[in-house]
Formats: C-alpha cells, sequence, structure tokens
C-alpha cells in the first residue's frame, strides 16, 4: 500500500503489511495536496538493534497502527500507547494491552535532540513531525484526532 512519509513531501512510503517492510518512493514534485490521505509510514531504528517500518492507516471503518509486521486495530478495548524520554536522547515507546506490554522500542535521536535545544523556535509542531512515535501516542487515542482521521482519510479496503 502507498502510505504517505511522516515529514518529506517528496517521498512515498510503499508499505507491506504482511511483512512490515518498506521501500521509500522519491518523488519529482510534491504530492498533490488535494489527494485524499490513505495513511502515514515512518520508521526508528532500535538501539543496539535493526530499523523497524510503522504504519497508520484506515482498514474499512477501523484505524491500524502498524509496528514491523504486526498490527493493532487502534478501537480494541484496553489498548494503550505510551511515549516517552527515559534517558536523555533516548526515546521509548510502548503499546500495551489490558495491562500487558505486547510490543516496545527503545530508540535514540542524538540528532533530534540536539536540533531541539539549537533551534529556538521549536515547538510542538516541529516535535510532532520529529517523533511520530511519541505523536501517535498522543493522537491516536484521541476522540477529535479520530474523528478527523474517519472523515478525510480514505480507507483500504481488505
Amino acid at each position: 500500500m502507498l502510505l504517505n512519509h511522516w515529514t518529506h513531501q517528496l517521498k512515498q512510503i510503499d508499505f507491506e503489511p504482511v511483512t512490515g517492510k518498506a521501500k521509500t518512493i522519491l518523488l519529482k514534485k510534491s504530492k498533490n495536496t488535494d489527494t485524499i490521505c490513505l495513511g502515514f509510514s515512518h520508521s526508528e531504528k532500535k538501539v543496539f538493534g535493526s530499523k523497524i517500518n510503522f504504519a497508520i492507516y484506515k482498514e474499512n471503518e477501523k484505524i491500524i497502527f502498524h509496528a514491523g509486521s504486526r498490527s493493532w486495530d487502534t478501537g480494541s478495548q484496553g489498548i494503550e500507547f505510551k511515549h516517552s524520554t527515559p534517558f536523555p536522547f533516548l526515546s521509548k515507546f510502548q503499546i500495551i494491552e489490558n495491562g500487558k506490554c505486547t510490543f516496545s522500542i527503545i530508540y535514540s535521536h542524538l540528532g533530534r535532540a540536539l536540533l531541539s535545544i539549537l533551534d529556538v523556535t521549536y515547538d510542538q509542531l516541529d516535535k510532532d513531525a520529529d517523533f511520530f512515535l511519541g505523536c501517535m501516542a498522543t493522537d491516536i487515542l484521541d476522540p477529535e484526532w479520530r474523528s478527523m482521521v474517519q472523515e478525510r482519510w480514505g480507507a483500504i479496503a481488505t
């Protein structure tokens, strides 16, 4: 499926939900903003590990979140998404189901952290762009955000 890159208008991501693999497609010109959004993709590299591709999209009427080849219906009862910064320049993202952690990643963001310190205009919009997983943890269960997704995003039919 073709999804928007989280931060780059000149990139699209061909995300394969079964395998969790993603391929970046460079566009010659920015995507038409009138095109229906099907979702977004981003990746993070685990500390001392491999890169994980993430995706968020609407499947029929469900909002689905992917971490690699694993997926979650974000409307399920008992699901939580948590993002924290336990150490400087490191972040932790978790998916909790019924009180049990079913997915976790710790990733480094030294460059992003330094940029946020140096840029006096750095604000929440910049932070949301820099931290896909942080933004998802904040917004994915928010009723207003979910309503916007339901109204404006196109659905991938299964």
